[in-house]
């Protein structure tokens, strides 16, 4: 006789089915994270008493998002919009984002005297993309030893120069100091200021403290566990070498490119300034381009080749396990040295004379592609959405999404729901990587049965 389930013994079994689809696989399991601390925030945000001013849901949402996703994109100016109790709501988002959800719910753990098992620490591999799940509590200590004291030294700096300007009292230069360094540190990019960082163009002081907390969120926190420890470049692995030698070439060929489109060229919003002011700000702008969203001078003003290569620096982005997103300076650089090493007849792929695994060679490939598609279709269909807007700046705005990185051509704003939702999607697939979105829907499997080889006609 067969037997009839109860009603009690029905939800149990959904209830155990919804658990299996979120926990089975941790790719799965860190995406519905992001998307539940994004979705208590947007409430917290939505509610008056966090709002100085009637804020749409749709509007709180997409802060949330591109807070959670340290982005930095705004639909609304954030300074006039909340209050303090919202701008800490954003904060909280920001250092979530940041130091990701795994991270944040092993340290609470720690905190609380709860064992982390093997299950945490699968999670927290696949978080911050490590190699293995050995060493990952030691990680996230020093992950939030790092952010703690990185963030209270950058406060430090910020406060003491926007007090000494005499324009606000030292409890709003606390405050300002506060905010900005976890902003910055995180890669976030929000700013209190509607013009983000334009009237401190020439503070060096604010630029130059900027700048350092970007750099070190970029880095990775494993790289700067690795340089901490190690204090030696012999010593120090490979994955450590390219993120600190990406931090001369890269920002060197960006800081290069953008003093040569924007002050030697007519078209430049630099040209004719004095190169001292226009070393300043390219040098900035270099550097924030591949993480985060603060800006010394309107976006929409540079030279449309200034535009191109700020287009290429987001799609980049920063270090795996870092602060930033975009397909990660490692894959630019495995995919540069498997190309030379197939040119010049090399049957190794070889970086600083260490040979690459050929399993992380197909990945890089694969992310680097896959993101590439995202954006390709994200971008087609906000474009179809919005076509009251131009092409070129929805592009930009899709890229600049997906890098996590918050510059705009200033129409943000612009956006309708559909744009507003798609952009979110491309912030939040930016955030978790694109093969973490796909792993959370592809089913992987490994065929027992091969196939006989052919070769193709390629190129």
């Amino acid at each position: 006789m067969r037997h009839r389930l109860t009603v009690r013994e029905l939800r149990l079994k959904r209830i155990e089915a919804l658990y299996r689809l979120v926990f089975e696989k941790p790719a799965r399991f860190i995406a519905t994270g992001f998307l539940l601390a994004i979705l208590i925030g947007a409430t917290l945000l939505y509610m008056p008493f966090a709002q100085t001013e009637p804020v749409s849901w749709i509007d709180c949402l997409f802060i949330a998002t591109s807070a959670g996703t340290v982005t930095g994109l705004s639909t609304i100016d954030i300074g006039s919009s909340f209050n303090t109790l919202g701008e800490l709501v954003i904060v909280a988002l920001i250092q979530i984002g940041g130091l990701g959800f795994m991270t944040v719910a092993l340290m609470l753990l720690s905190v609380l005297g709860k064992k982390i098992g093997l299950k945490q620490r699968i999670l927290l591999q696949e978080s911050l993309n490590l190699s293995g799940p050995g060493g990952t509590v030691r990680l996230v200590r020093n992950i939030v030893f790092t952010t703690i004291i990185v963030q209270f030294i950058g406060m430090l700096f910020l406060t003491v120069e926007l007090y000494s300007t005499g324009d606000y009292r030292f409890g709003e230069a606390l405050y300002y100091g506060f905010f900005h360094a976890v902003s910055a540190f995180n890669n976030a990019g929000f700013a209190l200021w509607p013009d983000s960082l334009m009237q401190f163009e020439q503070n060096t002081a604010i630029v130059v403290t900027i700048s350092m907390l970007l750099m070190i969120g970029g880095l990775g926190f494993t790289t700067i566990a690795d340089a901490t420890e190690v204090k030696r470049w012999k010593r120090l692995a490979l994955h450590s070498k390219i993120m600190i030698a990406s931090l001369g070439v890269i920002n060197g060929i960006a800081w290069f490119g953008l003093m040569l489109f924007e002050w030697v060229s007519v078209e430049g919003a630099l040209y004719g300034r004095p190169i001292g002011e226009a070393l300043n700000v390219t040098f900035f702008q270099a550097v924030t381009t591949r993480t985060a969203g603060f800006n010394t001078v309107d976006i929409s003003m540079m030279a449309p080749v200034s535009i191109g290569l700020i287009l290429i620096l987001m799609y980049i982005g920063a270090g795996a396990a870092s602060t930033g997103s975009g397909i990660k300076v490692t894959t630019v650089a495995v995919i540069l040295a498997d190309m030379w090493a197939f040119i010049v007849g090399k049957k190794e792929t070889v970086i600083l004379e260490r040979t690459v695994d050929a399993f992380q060679i197909k990945k890089a490939y694969v992310v680097a592609i896959s993101s590439f598609f995202f954006i390709m279709l994200i971008t087609a269909l906000t474009i179809l959405t919005n076509a009251h807007i131009p092409a070129t700046a929805l592009l930009f705005e899709t890229v600049s999404a997906f890098g996590t990185v918050g510059l705009s051509l200033g129409i943000t704003a612009e956006l309708n729901d559909a744009g507003k939702g798609f952009i979110m999607f491309m912030m939040l697939l930016g955030r978790v990587g694109s093969l973490t979105i796909l792993f959370t829907v592809a089913r992987q499997m490994d065929r027992k049965i091969r196939y006989p080889k052919e070769k193709l006609l390629i190129g």
